[in-house]
């Protein structure tokens, strides 16, 4: 059983890494992205499959606008980040931008001359983001002019966490680095063993981190590894740290539930879903959201693990949900961004993002 275990997790991996080739090499993308939403007063702030980026009522899913008006940017992996009523992403178009939160209107743009996979982080005046260029930046967030980079030796596809003045970013490299937020100065770095394709998860001073199928609790000063878990399969779905527990999905379909000092498992078997997870799992009160490749959508007890609802779509849910109001928003590869009922995964309304019309209207 033990090999057919590393047999399957070979060929995962196998497949995986051709799907990095095709994303990174001769200038092939893939024709969708699968960037998450915010939610910030009201307004759905959404990358879309399409290759835009979308703002949109939370209320009833009409339309605010969308970036650009004449074009796409050929995929958009980063989920916004909006501060200060500025919109900030990244697109495989090697662009990273900043708009106008209220009318979409460009205030500018940095040209990164490589694709941008990852979703940025904003603080202290600086917005941060990594490339395929093997590179981290730190931006001025008012005017987009360079503060400072950071190489790696691998393209950076995880989302940099900000937390006490360190920026941690991990890369391709097997590496996850600890930055001063200011300067770019290097504190330390820790080897995974494998690809970084998560985002660090930072709560009372330990930094949780995936590297291939093993998950890492490092302490955050330091570096210095607390515990490690070795999960069944690839974890690609970013760690998610709450209530004292770690939450991770990964590509065979199982969620784990570990507790954040000791890394020992929290539920009596992982949750089992019927498709890989990428998305991450996202907590709410006493229930986990999530979504998977079995193009559906999941509520799960977070103190259990066992299911609450599930929602089908039409397409392979990628992007991590995102709960404000009572409501659940996500997008699917069926080109549609779904709002749910947080309590029983109804559908209130959903858009088609390729239209930019309801394909499901809001109830009046």
């Amino acid at each position: 059983m033990k090999n057919l275990t590393h047999t399957r997790l070979a060929l995962t991996l196998v497949a995986l890494l051709a799907a990095a080739f095709l994303l990174t090499a001769c200038g092939g993308a893939p024709p969708t992205g699968w960037a998450s939403a915010r939610v910030v007063d009201g307004i759905v702030y959404a990358g879309t499959s399409v290759g835009k980026v979308m703002a949109v009522s939370a209320t009833d899913g009409a339309l605010k606008w969308q970036f650009p008006a004449d074009k796409n940017l050929t995929s958009v992996y980063s989920t916004p980040a909006l501060v200060d009523g500025i919109v900030y992403f990244g697109a495989f178009d090697q662009k990273f931008y900043a708009l106008d939160a209220a009318t979409g209107a460009k205030k500018w743009e940095f040209d990164v001359t490589a694709p941008v996979v990852a979703s940025p982080v904003v603080g202290g005046g600086l917005v941060y983001f990594g490339a395929n260029d093997k590179k981290v930046y730190a931006l001025d967030a008012t005017s987009g002019a360079k503060k400072w980079e950071f190489e790696t030796q691998g393209a950076v596809w995880a989302d940099p966490t900000l937390a006490g003045g360190i920026l941690y970013a991990a890369s391709l490299d097997h590496k996850l680095y600890a930055l001063d937020a200011t300067s770019g100065a290097r504190k330390w770095n820790f080897d995974a063993g494998g690809i970084i394709v998560t985002k660090p998860a930072v709560a009372d001073n330990l930094v949780y981190i995936a590297g291939l199928s093993k998950v890492f609790a490092l302490d955050a000063t330091s570096g210095a590894k607390k515990w490690e878990f070795e999960a069944s399969n690839w974890v690609w779905s970013n760690p998610t740290a709450a209530n004292g527990v770690v939450y991770f999905g990964v590509l065979d379909g199982k969620v784990y539930a570990l507790d954040a000092q000791t890394g020992k498992e929290k539920w009596n078997t992982p949750f089992k879903a019927n498709g890989p997870i990428r998305s991450a799992i996202v907590i709410d009160g006493n229930t986990a959201y999530f979504g998977a490749d079995d193009f559906k959508v999941y509520a799960v007890d977070a103190a259990t693990g066992q299911g609450k609802w599930s929602r089908a779509t039409n397409g392979r849910v990628l992007s991590s949900p995102v709960v404000a109001q009572g409501s659940v928003y996500v997008s699917s590869h069926d080109h549609l961004l779904y709002a749910l009922d947080a309590a029983t995964g109804t559908v209130k309304w959903s858009l088609d993002v390729t239209s930019g019309k309801l394909a499901t209207p809001a109830a009046k």
